[in-house]
């Protein structure tokens, strides 16, 4: 390994093991020289087995053309935003978003190339809440006791069987997508893959080709590959984020659901399936057809059967029945330790809007678990500010500094310029995740004095209400 990419490991690695991204480094000769637990973990493979092997060992499906990191050290590419789909070591699709870098030394030459992904497809387990309660998984899988939820149980379980294309509407945070999975699980089809499409994860530039698959040649660097269409074919895609579903895709998707024909980006033959879909969006139909942002008969033919979920704020029976059910998931961050809520923290749980819905709620249970350093029962909340401010909209970011442009052109940057640049990206990100510093500086294993410096450094201001 080069001794520059050695020594930037060495200072770096500390940083990159505290990021909730799956990180990875790569030497010039394409063998893993750093590979995060949270690779290990979305990959299923363990970080010891992947650092001084191959790239290509590892995922022997891929080739050097459909590598962002190999492309990135072969020909110098950088990728900001870029898809790329593989199946990990158990068999599960994975879908990510990557930027990715070539590494330079002091001369200029590529010694290597840096990779940070975002998974946009998470197990059941990771979604909002699997049905983990005090005292066992629920049925269904949703936690709840209000009676508007349990209408919408039996309704999903009914539109499930039925096997009808489903929309879900329901504000960011509710739950929709364990409800897409109630509807499959109780479908026909529920032995065939669920396949989850983020319609506002990807690049437009790029939906198309990723939806429907793509014919060798239709665009540079085109690969002959198949599209999660044909990936869900007998099973169910879900398109979540509906209202961002480019406009150009809608009238494929269109005939799809009629007559279950496509053809791939680039290709005049086509391909039949049998699927079933299922939509989500945070806006009602009529905000979407309204708006302009989603074709009415588009709509006339996902609007088979309509779930629309509550905000948590208009069922707050189920806040401390959620509390209990998060305390007993993230029961591990504390060792097991904290084993109730005490009843003035419950309180200000329930004082709170939850305008991040169940989804938020967990986040903050997780957080003040965290902060909990004694004792077993949870005394203490620690809310967002956005919670409990009771005019929505006037919580301010954590930092006033923009990110970066990672899309300019590399202009020879030295690898300590490069690895810089991802420092101060990296800060900004987890500043906007944890208005507290403490919070930030535990998340990079660095003590506090250390992060502020860090901050200076790299001329990043904070909000001055910042902890």
């Amino acid at each position: 390994m080069d001794t520059e990419l050695a020594s930037a490991l060495a200072i770096f690695s500390h940083l990159f093991d505290a990021m909730p991204q799956p990180v990875a480094v790569i030497d010039s000769d394409g063998n893993y020289v750093y590979y995060n637990q949270e690779s290990a973990k979305i990959d299923a493979y363990p970080a010891e087995l992947a650092v001084g092997h191959p790239l290509l060992d590892i995922y022997p499906a891929m080739d050097a053309q459909s590598s962002t990191l190999l492309q990135a050290l072969h020909y110098g590419k950088r990728y900001t935003g870029a898809f790329q789909a593989f199946v990990n070591a158990q068999g599960r699709l994975v879908q990510q978003i990557h930027t990715t870098l070539p590494l330079h030394n002091r001369r200029g030459s590529i010694v290597g190339a840096v990779e940070v992904a975002r998974d946009l497809k998470h197990p059941a387990d990771e979604e909002i809440d699997a049905g983990a309660g005090p005292d066992g998984p629920a049925a269904h899988g949703i936690v709840s006791q209000d009676d508007a939820m349990q209408a919408l149980i039996r309704q999903a379980e009914a539109l499930g069987k039925a096997g009808v294309n489903v929309l879900i509407c329901g504000e960011t945070g509710t739950g929709k997508e364990l409800v897409a999975r109630l509807l499959h699980q109780r479908s026909q089809r529920a032995a065939a893959p669920f396949v989850v499409l983020n319609c506002a994860a990807l690049p437009e530039s790029l939906f198309e080709s990723i939806m429907f698959g793509s014919a060798r040649g239709a665009f540079t660097g085109a690969q002959e590959r198949q599209g999660l269409i044909e990936t869900a074919d007998s099973g169910t895609l879900f398109l979540d984020e509906l209202n961002s579903l480019p406009w150009p895709a809608q009238g494929k998707l269109l005939r799809v659901l009629q007559d279950g024909r496509f053809s791939r980006v680039g290709s005049n033959k086509e391909t039949q399936v049998s699927l079933r879909v299922i939509a989500a969006a945070n806006e009602t139909p009529q905000q979407m057809t309204t708006s302009g942002k989603l074709r009415p008969d588009l709509l006339y033919r996902l609007n088979v059967g309509q779930l629309s979920i509550p905000a948590l704020r208009e069922r707050p029976g189920d806040i401390p029945l959620l509390a209990e059910a998060f305390l007993h998931k993230h029961r591990a961050i504390t060792g097991g330790r904290v084993k109730r809520i005490a009843p003035a923290a419950m309180r200000q749980l329930q004082a709170c809007r939850w305008p991040g819905n169940v989804r938020m709620l967990e986040n903050v249970m997780q957080r003040s678990l965290i902060f909990c350093e004694t004792g077993d029962e949870l005394q203490r909340i620690w809310t967002d500010q956005e919670a409990t401010d009771p005019q929505p909209g006037h919580s301010t970011p954590a930092s006033t500094a923009a990110a970066p442009d990672t899309q300019e052109e590399d202009g020879g940057l030295s690898l300590a310029d490069m690895l810089s640049t991802y420092e101060r990206t990296l800060l900004l990100g987890l500043l906007k995740e944890h208005v507290n510093l403490s919070e930030v500086a535990r998340r990079c294993a660095i003590p506090r004095a250390t992060l502020q410096y860090k901050l200076k450094k790299h001329n990043i201001t904070v909000h001055r209400n910042a902890r």
